[in-house]
């Protein structure tokens, strides 16, 4: 399997330089929250698959403090063996670094081979998890969650099904049956409506010459109407005239024989402008005149007594000392404030200090808290302290001794299974006998080795046999061929009589020698393990007597600090009775006490100093007050006192004021009336001019002469207008016309008129319709147009078709391929689900299993079958982590990649906990598990050496919290 055996971080997130070893089974990564789980987690991920690049939503751990970002993993890998992938910053995905124990070297694409091919999105998909996958599990529907349960137990799944909803969407986009929204049905529509259009334009081309000769035909019959209409509208013109000066002649004779009667008529110019203005102004002087009067009669009454300049004078000055009450108001308040506040401060030490009685308290304050007394508390608190310090020492001293003892009692009990066995007893106690023998035969042995030395003499003559035997064969000497025969068989034949006459005795010695040689090196062995065996025992004796002695002087020295202890105790408790405190007081608060009990004392002078400062500052507001009620004869609220004042004193001032501006007003009054009078007298004198120039007696005489003079002007004027506009006419014979006959003229003028309009109206409304007709068959491309566009669309419908055939034909792929992974793969993988979710749930559930309609149905041991959106959400949690645990397992030859789990266990109850930590191990033995958790609840089933404390780790390296 592919196992991770270390971790070192140069810079990420919040960790720096960090070294982490890991075990080949499970490793738990244990720490608080913000401690950094998650951090080594995404490191893991990140130094195999890349750091993330601007597209993805992954976070990037850049460090914030350290210029350093990356790091490295060491791993063992079932094909290439040790190995270890660096990635640090650079490119998008930073800069990655493969470094193989044969001495290779490799960037992206070892890696990828050391991966298997598998990317980020794959291997979490089935070997990493974590609670935030889990939590949204409970939300979804049976659909949804079917669909995730299906992604995780059948890799690729889940892309596979999101690219066919994506490809049945988009071809049901382009086509539907019996749609009218997608663009094919659309496109099909407009093809048909073009169709229509075009057939149209085709009909109107054949009607361009029947136009062109309805044209003509209108126009000739335009030319008559125009010049029969031009004709009545000069014949028209003259009656006209002869209707418009009846009237004149007949209005000239009536204002010449008017105007005979206005003869005698004189007025004075613009005389009733000049009349009705004096007459208006007299009215108006009049009538201003008037008012003065009734206001000068007001004034004088409205004119009242000064009023009291003592008490204007007295309300001046106390306005002065406004900003004064106000300070004194002020400063009652936040006296009182403070007071309020002083006793709730005493009341709080008070409290802390256990003292709730008053005369207790009364007392307390009373209490004398010098330096002295502080000073002896402390010295009797610091022996308390050194004799709890001293107590706890000597008890540390003795847990360990006591554990050193128990370390002491394993080894001797080790020791004692390690002493002789009763055979090896047996060899030691049967060894000097054997002994003797193994001497005598070793005696034997050299008593022989001394018998065969003439055998040595014997080789050496045979020896010299030979080489005479082989000199007279190459000298061809006889003789001495024959001696070097001779001597050499009678050599031989010595040898072998001596040989066959000692072989017997020397065989049986030797075999005997062999055994109890070997014998001995036993015995030797046994006596140096029985050497080492008593020299370790007596080591150990030694060291059980020094510990116990040890022990027994550390119980004698706890009982005298136990004794000096409690008369410390005493004695602090005797010396804090002075001070009436009830209730132990905690240790921490100790040094604390004088200071509060100091403080309570300082609050309790400063909260009488208020006291006093506030009642100084009543009385002289109360002096201010009294002084107020009297000016202002009357009770008020303190707040709003000075509101009535200042009115009071506005109103005075407003009032002297006031008599002052009537006086000049009267005065100027005065002035105003002898003007208006004076202007009186002159309107009249110049009104009787005006009559008695008109020559009339009175007003209405005066109105009536206007009257006339009126009529006279507009007789004239009237006159010469119409005398202008016969004028104008140019009748040469006005005297010859008659009424009845020229309106009769018009009336037959206008009806031939108005026939000759119609008839032009018509066709001139029919030209016009036929002259847009020809232009839009001569000059509109329409009909081209339509048949471009037509082609156009067909060509773009023929695209669409094509889109949409590839896009179902992918779809249907997909689906074919997906039944296939379902039907094929799934069954396999469910197999494994099976066993794993029966002991995940206790026995609780039997099975998981596929619906006939694709949905993932649970059953217990009962045989009741249960939908997942029935289930509680730690059972969909457990259905959810047996899936991805089956997969995994079913592809421990082909992906052998450790499992990352991120707490995934927080709503399993204590017993399907133990079930998950009895898989983990199981699965430890087949591949590596790297376990995130910050319950320390977990720790309890894990040997320490299999625990990786975050938090420790950080610490040591000087890693600060985030």
């Amino acid at each position: 399997m592919l196992t991770i055996q270390k971790i070192q971080i140069y810079g990420f997130g919040k960790h720096e330089n960090i070294t982490i070893s890991l075990n080949e089974d499970v490793t738990i990564f244990y720490g608080l929250n913000e401690a950094g789980k998650t951090t080594i987690q995404q490191f893991i991920l990140q130094m195999l698959f890349g750091f993330p690049i601007r597209q993805q939503t992954q976070r990037k751990y850049e460090p914030k403090v350290s210029t350093k970002y990356g790091g490295q993993l060491t791993l063992v890998h079932p094909i290439y063996g040790q190995c270890t992938i660096e990635r640090v910053k650079g490119k998008a995905a930073g800069d990655v670094s493969v470094y193989l124990e044969d001495g290779t070297t490799g960037h992206e694409e070892l890696l990828t081979k050391l991966l298997y091919g598998y990317s980020r999105t794959s291997f979490e998909s089935i070997f990493s998890f974590s609670l935030h996958e889990l939590q949204g599990i409970e939300k979804m529907s049976e659909e949804e969650l079917t669909h995730l349960l299906l992604a995780s137990g059948t890799t690729g799944v889940q892309h596979l099904s999101a690219l066919e909803k994506k490809m049945e969407k988009e071809a049901n986009e382009l086509f539907k049956k019996t749609g009218k929204v997608p663009v094919i049905n659309q496109k099909v529509e407009q093809l048909k409506q073009l169709e229509r259009t075009i057939k149209q334009e085709q009909g109107k081309i054949l009607t361009f010459e029947d136009k062109l000769k309805q044209l003509q035909l209108l126009e000739h019959n335009l030319e008559k109407l125009y010049s029969t209409q031009k004709l009545l509208q000069q014949q028209w013109q003259q009656l006209t005239i002869q209707k418009q000066a009846l009237p004149l002649l007949k209005q000239q004779q009536i204002l010449q024989q008017t105007l005979v009667n206005y003869q005698h008529v004189q007025f004075p110019p613009e005389g009733i402008r000049r009349y009705e203005q004096l007459k208006d102004r007299l009215l108006h002087e009049s009538q201003q005149l008037m008012q003065l009067k009734e206001q000068y009669q007001t004034l004088q009454d409205q004119v009242l007594t000064i009023a009291d300049e003592h008490t204007v004078n007295e309300m001046a000055r106390l306005m002065q000392k406004e900003a004064t009450w106000h300070q004194l108001m002020v400063k009652e308040q936040n006296l009182h404030d403070d007071l309020f506040m002083f006793e709730q401060e005493i009341k709080a030490q008070f409290r802390l200090l256990g003292v709730l009685e008053t005369e207790a308290q009364e007392n307390l304050l009373e209490e004398t808290v010098s330096l002295q007394q502080e000073q002896q508390f402390q010295l009797q608190l610091s022996k308390l302290e050194e004799a709890e310090d001293e107590l706890k020492f000597h008890l540390r001293s003795l847990e360990q001794v006591h554990l050193e003892l128990e370390t002491i009692a394993k080894q001797k009990q080790r020791l004692m299974q390690e002493s002789l066995t009763n055979e090896e007893e047996h060899i030691l106690a049967q060894w000097p006998q054997q002994k003797r023998k193994l001497e005598q035969l070793r005696a034997a042995k050299s008593q022989r080795s001394k018998q065969k030395q003439p055998h040595y003499f014997s080789w050496l003559v045979l020896l010299i046999g030979l080489l005479s035997l082989i000199y007279g064969v190459f000298e061809k000497n006889i003789v001495a061929t024959i001696i070097g025969a001779v001597l050499s068989l009678l050599t031989l034949l010595f040898i072998r009589y001596v040989k066959q006459a000692d072989e017997p005795t020397s065989k049986e010695h030797s075999s005997l020698l062999r055994e109890l040689e070997q014998e001995e090196m036993t015995v030797q062995a046994v006596l140096l393990k029985k050497q080492r065996y008593e020299d370790r025992w007596v080591h150990v004796n030694e060291q059980q007597k020094e510990k116990e002695q040890q022990y027994a002087s550390l119980e004698y020295k706890i009982q005298q600090a136990e004794i000096e202890s409690e008369e410390a105790t005493h004695t602090l408790q005797h010396f804090l009775k002075r001070y009436r405190l009830q209730g132990t007081i905690a240790r921490t608060l100790m040094p604390e006490l004088f200071m509060r009990i100091r403080s309570v004392q300082e609050l309790a002078a400063k909260k009488n100093s208020t006291l006093s400062l506030m009642q100084e500052v009543q009385k002289e507001k109360q002096h201010i007050y009294k002084q107020l009620q009297q000016v202002l004869e009357g009770a008020y609220n303190e707040q709003e006192i000075y509101m009535y004042l200042r009115t009071a004193y506005l109103e005075a001032q407003q009032h002297q004021q006031q008599v002052q501006q009537t006086k000049e007003q009267l005065a100027g009054l005065k002035i105003k009336m002898d003007g208006g009078q004076s202007k009186l007298d002159r309107y009249t004198t110049e009104m009787a001019e005006l009559l008695n120039e008109a020559q009339v007696p009175n007003e209405q005489a005066y109105y009536e002469m206007y009257e006339q003079f009126e009529q006279q002007k507009n007789i004239m004027t009237e006159l010469q207008t119409v005398q202008a506009q016969l004028a104008s006419l140019n009748l040469p014979q006005r005297e010859s016309l008659v009424e009845d006959t020229v309106n009769e003229d018009i009336h037959v003028l206008e009806q031939e008129q108005n026939s000759t309009q119609l008839a032009i109206d018509q066709c001139l409304a029919q030209r016009a319709a036929l002259l847009i007709e020809k232009d839009q068959l001569l000059n509109d491309e329409k009909y081209g147009q339509l048949l471009q566009q037509f082609e156009q669309e067909k060509a773009e419908l023929q695209q669409l078709i094509e889109q949409w055939a590839t896009k179902k034909a992918v779809a249907t792929a997909i689906h074919e391929t997906l039944f296939r992974l379902r039907e094929e793969k799934l069954p396999h993988v469910l197999v494994e689900v099976n066993a794993i979710f029966r002991l995940l749930t206790g026995g609780r559930y039997d099975k998981l299993s596929i619906h006939d309609e694709g949905y993932f149905v649970a059953q217990d041991v009962a045989g009741l079958r249960y939908q997942m959106a029935e289930l509680s959400q730690a059972t969909k949690e457990q259905a959810y982590i047996a899936l991805r645990l089956a997969l995994a397992k079913t592809l421990v030859s082909t992906a052998p990649f450790p499992i990352i789990m991120d707490d995934p266990f927080v709503h399993f109850d204590r017993n399907r906990t133990n079930k998950m930590v009895q898989l983990m191990k199981e699965v430890g033995y087949e591949r590596q598990i790297l376990y995130f958790t910050c319950h320390d609840t977990m720790l309890k089933h894990w040997q320490k050496e299999q625990i990786v404390d975050i938090g420790a780790l950080a610490n040591e390296r000087g890693v600060a919290s985030t």
